[in-house]
């Protein structure tokens, strides 16, 4: 279960119940808001679609193979890397996402 998401000097950090996902701010590729529409017609692979949100890895035909960490589908942010596609939920995902974008070019 996601718990919160913030951002260190060189990366993303989802803390997570158990453990962290730590992204490195010099892989991310793009970094966007979209609507929950994007996530429409996902089929889960594995994790689970609901109880405690939206956690694991998902397909669908918009944004293909992807992995979500979401508890709120009203604030989601996609971010890319060389490797993978990460969907989390975000409050103010605005300034979140402008926040990396900052940090990125810091560290070029």
């Amino acid at each position: 279960m996601p718990i919160r998401l913030t951002i260190g000097n060189d990366k993303i950090i989802l803390h997570r119940l158990f453990g962290a996902i730590n992204i490195p701010i010099k892989d991310i590729i793009a970094i966007k808001a979209i609507p929950n529409s994007e996530t429409a017609f996902s089929i889960r692979i594995f994790g689970s679609g609901g109880l405690f949100g939206y956690l694991g890895k998902f397909k669908n035909p918009k944004l293909g193979s992807y992995t979500m960490y979401a508890t709120n589908l009203n604030e989601l942010v996609v971010i890319r890397t060389n490797s993978k596609k990460y969907v989390f939920s975000c409050k103010d995902r605005n300034e979140f996402i402008e926040s990396v974008k900052l940090k990125n070019n810091e560290n070029q």
